[in-house]
């Protein structure tokens, strides 16, 4: 076995200890090839850990030899980073971190719920610097299985991976806000602790797609529950939801833009919609051009509700704010329902989404993103866009053949 002063492994996991007993500097990898960290016991801190932001052990032991000699010496290189608890934490990242400020309320709210549970299931007196990769697979566990008492009246329920991990997902940009920020000279944390650390993914995630021929069935089961109605504003209840289909289905914009639309967004001249940047979730203003179809379609509902300005799904109980989406996910289902559809697993709105961007794949992939209001195209690839028959079917029919001709031209650049 290695002596402790001597570089060793662990599990395949680089670790050493420097310096003598009262003083002792050991630095170690969390992960089998990943970053090295440093940890410490400091009279006046405790335990004291930093990410060195270097996988060459080479380095980890320059920097942990330095900082040894600056404490031998008496000299802070840097002021040291004190306790960060992950209440206080979250308390000054949802105050102060612009992005997060940046976000559409229901975003925030989302990460709220999300910033509860983390705290419910690690305390909020916990140390952020001391969280290791471990303490992530833990709660990965623990979410996934249910039990974790959120408060008195909740306690969350079994769920599938890719919860876990959007909870994460929101640890870690806390993590990497608070490594940005500095109190009186001092950094609120010097690194994300778990920064390189891989969090589980689901890997089959559910994505589902709203076929054309749904889309068809739940429009007509809307126009027959539409004339099915008695009164007005029933009626006139149906034909914004068959409204709110369309656009859906037209745009693939997300319910919560459709929804806060307003007559004065639609510019019949220039034949536009502007979505506006304080009803998007990306907080993303937009003037994108509609085909005359869809015009005529919008021009056609303008009259049959009356209506030329103000919201164009206003609510039936004031006419000052839009209605509330979860009546739009009620009615929807009603609808679907009455045409005999099952509901698919994972989505009511967002399948038409999805729809509306794999039906473009063919198309310039940068134009579609903004189009349908994505901010990256990495996520309209990995996560909408998604493979179909007709263009595998098409892919496997290709009949080009690479020639001997084509290689050599290919090789020789």
């Amino acid at each position: 076995m290695a002596p402790r002063g001597s570089w060793h492994q662990i599990k395949g996991r680089w670790t050493r200890t420097l310096g003598e007993h009262g003083l002792r500097v050991r630095l170690f990898q969390m992960r089998k090839g990943g970053t090295f960290y440093r940890d410490v016991w400091l009279p006046e801190v405790g335990k004291d850990r930093k990410y060195l932001q270097t996988t060459d052990r080479a380095e980890a032991e320059r920097l942990g030899r330095a900082f040894l000699a600056a404490r031998l010496r008496e000299e802070h290189e840097a002021p040291l980073s004190r306790v960060l608890t992950l209440g206080t934490l979250w308390d000054r990242f949802r105050r102060e971190s612009q992005n997060f400020l940046d976000n559409s309320p229901h975003s925030r709210q989302d990460a709220a719920v999300r910033a509860a549970t983390l705290i419910a299931y690690f305390g909020k007196d916990c140390d952020v610097r001391m969280l290791s990769g471990d303490d992530q697979a833990a709660y990965t566990i623990a979410r996934r299985a249910g039990g974790i008492q959120v408060s008195p009246e909740y306690v969350t329920a079994p769920v599938r991976l890719r919860t876990a991990e959007s909870d994460l997902v929101v640890l870690h940009q806390m993590l990497n806000w608070a490594s940005t920020v500095r109190v009186k000279g001092v950094r609120l944390l010097d690194g994300n602790p778990l920064a390189g650390i891989r969090r589980a993914r689901e890997q089959n995630p559910r994505r589902p797609i709203a076929s054309h021929e749904r889309f068809v069935a739940t429009r007509a089961a809307m126009q027959m529950l539409h004339d099915e109605e008695e009164t007005d504003p029933a009626r006139a209840r149906w034909l914004k939801m068959e409204l709110a289909l369309v656009l859906a289905e037209a745009t693939g914009r997300r319910l919560g833009a459709i929804r806060q639309l307003r007559w004065e967004d639609i510019d019949w001249a220039a034949c536009t919609i502007h979505w506006r940047a304080e009803a998007d979730k990306k907080r993303r203003e937009a003037v994108i051009p509609m085909p005359l179809p869809l015009a005529n379609e919008l021009r056609r509902f303008q009259r049959r509700l009356g209506t030329m300005s103000g919201w164009i799904f206003a609510s039936q109980h004031s006419a000052d704010r839009p209605m509330d989406r979860h009546l739009f996910d009620n009615w929807l289902r009603r609808a679907e329902k009455a045409a005999g559809l099952k509901k698919l697993v994972g989505g009511l709105w967002h399948p038409y989404r999805r729809a509306w961007a794999t039906a473009r794949k063919h198309l310039p992939i940068t134009d579609v993103a903004a189009a349908g209001g994505w901010k990256d195209t990495e996520t309209l690839l990995t996560c909408y866009q998604q493979a179909d028959t007709q263009t595998l079917l098409a892919v496997m029919a290709e009949e080009r053949k690479v020639h001997e001709s084509h290689i050599a031209t290919a090789a020789n650049g």
